[in-house]
């Protein structure tokens, strides 16, 4: 290399930190802030939160918001490496929020329903219907009417997009210029059509968005970003997902960290690639989605029921994942199909707590779950470890996966109490390949292991030194499992005595029966049967 072309090389690699050393920070204030000063110090903030919408920043800048206050119809649009978070002394974090109010409504003849001027940031290839109306005064979301006519009762609107019209029937005694919120921007934090290099947002609340609290402008941009970063935020009352990351775009890493996701209308974490049957990376690095508090007040108001994809879910991983680690999160009070599921393998799985996964006519074989292991791909071990899952509507872990690639799956020292008709672990597709489920301790469920897909014979099942508490059989199978499943040295403690016990499970495991205290779980059951 001569001299002339190292010092060009050189000089490239300084580029970047050079653009950084200019960075500068910004401030927001909706107290003391004016949009006619500087906005560089907290003397002399920004008021209007339009003002980080319309300005455009540097590489390396920060943008920081004050405690305490709110800010509404705010939608952030991200096209450089910046770092959002939060200043000041208040207790409460900075709230920006994709919703308005209105102070204008008019009555509809004589009925009990107002009416008033609204529509969706206009631009977006996104929906253009408003999806949240929420009520202040009662703490309770608005349902949906399909028409105006279907508007008869309190507690409903209908949003005309042609007309630019929102209708609501308030619940009694609500303001409407004062606690009625719809919502009016797709996304707070709204990544453009071009690459960014780092990202990172930073002790916000962010409510009401008609879509992602942070998602993409486009789906299909085709975007190739570095890294994002999510922590200690609070997300309330988003109508899709707290954060999307999807489509053809794609980071290098993603760290979701110590946030609250509450009361969305859909899944809390949704990330995978999307473009018809093709394949591609969504997150070509690691992903970690760790210490999250997921669930509760009304979580998963926009449910469509088991036959939909449209739920309220905790964490959704679906293909496009080079690796990832889930670990440490707290996921209750969900009305979805699962508290965690990927599609993506190489993923480990650890620590979490799940705690009351429901949803309406999701039978055991409909595959409902605390955690869904349902890997496309076989990039690595799916491993599920030290879970601690309680449900009562739900089976515990279920199992699916590619029928043709049979990627690996590692389920161990998990800690499950079901309830029946479920089960604490389910194959539930047909794919029953390259399994092991050992080291667990059970209490509940119909029984300890439910493979319930007539079709595709099990092929590399262990399933063995696991503690079956309070179950009312050990096994059902709606195949023959005798080939392909070794089944051993488990301790299975059935609700009553259970005298068909199938000689190769009679042989290789102990039975005890009227027991459903979890009984201390011995790391290598001595072979053999037992009938106590």
């Amino acid at each position: 290399m001569t001299y002339t072309n190292l010092c060009i090389c050189f000089l490239a690699l300084l580029l970047p930190i050079s653009t950084e050393l200019n960075a500068a920070t910004y401030y927001f204030a909706c107290d003391t802030g004016n949009d006619a000063n500087t906005g560089l110090s907290q003397t002399q903030p920004w008021q209007s939160v339009a003002k980080a919408s319309h300005f455009e920043f540097s590489d390396g800048d920060k943008v920081l918001f004050k405690k305490g206050c709110t800010w509404e119809d705010v939608s952030i649009k991200v096209s450089h490496s910046i770092s959002f978070g939060a200043y000041g002394d208040a207790p409460e974090a900075p709230h920006l929020i994709g919703a308005t109010k209105s102070r204008s409504w008019t009555k509809l003849n004589s009925k009990s329903i107002f009416y008033t001027q609204a529509a969706i940031e206009p631009g977006s290839p996104g929906i253009k219907e408003i999806l949240i109306v929420h009520d202040g005064k009662h703490g309770k979301f608005y349902k949906t009417a399909s028409t105006l006519e279907s508007l008869d009762s309190a507690g409903m609107f209908f949003h005309d997009v042609a007309r630019n019209v929102l209708y609501i029937a308030p619940l009694e005694g609500t303001n409407l210029q004062h606690e009625i919120h719809f919502s009016s921007k797709p996304h707070i934090f709204e990544y453009q059509q071009v690459n960014v290099e780092r990202v990172i947002i930073d002790g916000l609340q962010l409510s009401f968005a008609n879509e992602y609290a942070i998602g993409f402008w486009y789906q299909s941009s085709g975007t190739r970003n570095g890294s994002l970063r999510v922590e200690n935020c609070t997300f309330f009352g988003n109508a899709h997902q707290a954060l999307h990351i999807g489509g053809t775009n794609s980071f290098r890493n993603v760290d979701i960290v110590a946030n609250t996701i509450t009361a969305n209308g859909n899944e809390g974490i949704y990330i995978g690639h999307i473009k018809g049957s093709e394949e591609g990376d969504v997150v070509t690095g690691t992903l970690r989605i760790s210490s999250n508090l997921i669930g509760g007040l009304g979580f998963g108001w926009r449910s469509m029921g088991a036959g939909s994809a449209a739920n309220g879910e905790g964490i959704d991983i679906k293909k496009g994942v080079r690796a990832a680690i889930i670990d440490n999160n707290r996921i209750l009070d969900l009305n979805g199909f699962f508290g965690i599921a990927v599609q993506s393998s190489n993923v480990v799985i650890e620590n979490n707590t799940i705690q009351d996964i429901h949803m309406t006519d999701a039978t055991p074989d409909s595959g409902i779950a605390a955690i869904i292991v349902d890997a496309y791909d076989n990039k690595g071990s799916t491993i599920v470890r030290r879970n601690t899952i309680t449900v009562e509507s739900a089976n515990g872990i279920a199992i699916r996966g590619h029928a043709e690639r049979h990627p690996r799956v590692e389920v161990y020292e998990n800690k499950i109490s079901v309830a029946a008709p479920y089960f604490p672990f389910a194959f539930t597709s047909q794919n029953v390949t390259n399994a092991t489920i050992r080291d667990n301790s059970t209490k509940g469920g119909r029984a300890g292991l439910g493979i319930l897909k007539p079709c595709c014979r099990p092929a590399n099942i262990e399933f063995h030194n696991n503690d079956i508490q309070g179950v009312s059989s050990p096994l059902l199978a709606a195949q023959d499992v005798s080939v392909g499943a070794r089944i051993h040295s488990n301790i299975f403690c059935l609700k009553e005595a259970y005298l068909a016990i199938p000689k190769d499970l009679a042989r290789n495991n102990i039975f005890k029966s009227n027991c459903i205290s979890p009984a201390t779980l011995s790391p290598s059951p001595p072979q053999g049967v037992r009938i106590q």
